[in-house]
This record gives C-alpha cells, sequence and structure tokens, in this order.
C-alpha cells in the first residue's frame, strides 16, 4: 500500500480529486482513505447529487445481488464514518426520512462545473500541450455541448413589455 506522501505526489490536481480506483479522496494536498463501501456510496451519491438516493439503490451499488441481512445497517454505518471523514472536505450527507441521503457539494467547485466548463479546460490544455488532433476533436465536442444547452435553455426566454400602457 502506497504512503500519503506517494499518493498526494501522484495526484493529478491540486484541489479536489476523488479516486474511485483507489478509495482515495484528495483535497487541497490532504490524503483522506476510504473503505470500499465508503468509496461506493460516495461515488453514488455524487452520482445522484441534487436528488435523494434511496437506501435500496446504496445496496445494490454497494452489495450488487449479494445483499447480506444485515446490509442497512452496514450502509448506515459507512455513511456515518464517511460523514466524518469529508467534513473537511464541506461535504455533507443529508438524510431526508423515508426519502434516502442526498449530498451536498455545492462548496466543491471541481464537481459543479458544467460539461462546457469541463470542456473548455480539456481544450486549453490540449492546446497549451499543442496537440493539435486532441485540441480539434474538443473543439468538435464543445460545439455539440453549447448547441445542445442552448436547445435546453433557450436564450429567448425573455419578458415582452407592452410599450404603452392601456388607457
Amino acid at each position: 500500500m502506497k504512503n500519503d506522501n506517494q499518493l498526494r505526489d501522484e495526484a493529478g490536481y491540486k484541489g479536489f480529486e476523488f479516486d474511485y480506483n483507489r478509495n482515495v479522496i484528495f483535497d487541497h494536498g490532504k490524503v483522506i482513505r476510504l473503505a470500499p463501501h465508503e468509496a461506493d456510496i460516495l461515488k453514488t451519491l455524487l452520482d445522484n447529487r441534487g436528488r435523494p438516493t434511496p437506501m435500496s439503490a446504496l445496496i445494490s451499488k454497494v452489495y450488487g445481488i449479494r445483499e447480506p441481512d444485515a446490509a442497512a445497517i452496514s450502509i448506515r454505518v459507512a455513511i456515518h464514518s464517511l460523514r466524518k471523514k469529508i467534513k473537511a472536505t464541506n461535504m455533507q450527507i443529508r438524510v431526508e426520512p423515508s426519502v434516502g441521503y442526498e449530498i451536498d457539494a455545492s462548496r466543491i467547485p471541481e464537481l459543479n462545473r458544467r460539461l462546457t466548463d469541463k470542456i473548455l479546460l480539456a481544450l486549453n490544455l490540449a492546446q497549451s500541450n499543442e496537440d493539435s488532433e486532441v485540441a480539434r476533436l474538443l473543439e468538435q465536442a464543445l460545439a455539440i455541448a453549447t448547441k445542445k444547452r442552448a436547445e435546453k435553455f433557450p436564450a429567448n426566454n425573455t419578458v415582452q413589455f407592452p410599450t404603452a400602457l392601456a388607457a
């Protein structure tokens, strides 16, 4: 197992990064190790951000078809532990009774970028590395994403005011 310094050196980003494959969170130079179940839960909650995730969905993601009898208790214990570990990152896990768990990651800008923002970051990196083929493909992806966003949120949603007051 690699020590925290080796993991920190391998982190590709110096802000916030969740490495699901290694069960590690990198948060501004700190390394937060997660148990495998905690990483599964965090990934599921982040994938479903903005809406509650039912306990049944968490159990399914963590255990698959081999669900033990005490799965719900195990998930609750893992969430309790995960809450303590992620407190320093400003993420919070809330429970909505009879609905499920929801994560608030609004204070982590890396997790709240729009797709176009992420493509622009990658495009800038490709251009700075003079990788013209990747830059060309990212420009195409940006055009598609921008078009899709414009279709989803049309700009002509302005309120029309009458030019003269009715008498």
